[in-house]
């Protein structure tokens, strides 16, 4: 239901038009202006433009017709190994096996030996059912536990729910934990400050999942070749080069290139890490 049909739908409930009446773009702004809890279901309106896209809630309160991106990332080397873009209105807890998996793809794809066998994340992809579609895939899991006015209650759950919740807690309460998560702070928080705030990903003006995709996955293959220029030459951007000689400086770098390449490519692959973290 487009909007101008949605609240039109509002003041006919409210008698303030006729069933059969069409209210003019002036009244119906008028209306929508003053009107108080204001409430919309993704279920009863889209976007006319962009049927893809989902009312979210920003978090300075504000509603935006928005995508929700999410990062899979090697705690090792600072890379991301895969980055999806969801409906807005998909939780954290549908979305985070099926990230781990096209990750695990996505190494594969690259000539990896790299298996995923732990994954790091925040509290807001707990979830019991989720920890044991983890670990049926062998995948450990390092997931905060949120904190709830009441205990779990486990008479209605199977058992295997329990068994990975108790597992999940007991890995958290760990030194690696600590440190894992500390690692995971810093590596994801930077990648979407690179890719969204400095990459200019916040914000889309293309219409559709698919082209968003594919524009979100362009801003993240940017943030991985800077991440593997800096490995091989300290510096990642080109506006680094400004203090590095300019020209001269380029000119040396694709030089050293094609000596370091080879060496740093096998350096940046070799299977000794299996820690990623995910965070959207």
């Amino acid at each position: 239901m487009y909007w101008k049909e949605y609240v039109a739908r509002l003041m006919r409930e409210e008698g303030l038009i006729a069933p059969e009446q069409e209210p003019t773009d002036e009244e119906v702004r008028r209306y929508d202006k003053k009107r108080k809890n204001k409430k919309v279901s993704n279920e009863e309106w889209k976007s006319p433009t962009d049927s893809d896209a989902r009312i979210a809630v920003l978090k300075d309160g504000r509603t935006h017709l928005a995508y929700k991106a999410e990062h899979v990332v090697d705690l090792e080397h600072d890379l991301i190994v895969a980055a999806e873009i969801h409906p807005a209105d998909c939780g954290d807890t549908q979305t985070l096996v099926d990230g781990v998996l096209a990750a695990q793809e996505n190494l594969q794809a690259a000539g990896s030996d790299v298996e995923i066998e732990e994954v790091v994340a925040d509290k807001g992809y707990h979830a019991a059912n989720t920890l044991e579609l983890c670990e049926s895939v062998d995948v450990r899991t390092y997931i905060p536990e949120p904190r709830r006015p009441h205990g779990s209650k486990w008479t209605d759950k199977p058992a295997e729910h329990k068994r990975s919740v108790l597992n999940n807690r007991r890995r958290v309460k760990r030194a690696k934990s600590k440190r894992l998560q500390r690692r995971r702070s810093e590596c994801c928080e930077r990648t979407f400050a690179h890719v969204c705030d400095s990459g200019g990903a916040r914000r889309s003006w293309l219409r559709g999942l698919v082209n968003v995709t594919k524009r979100y996955l362009m801003s993240a293959a940017a943030h991985n070749l800077g991440r593997i220029l800096r490995r091989l030459f300290g510096v990642g951007k080109p506006k680094a080069l400004q203090g590095e000689g300019g020209l001269a400086a380029l000119a040396q770098l694709h030089i050293a290139r094609l000596r370091a390449l080879p060496m740093a490519w096998c350096a940046l692959h070799r299977p000794s890490h299996s820690a990623f973290a995910l965070a959207a």
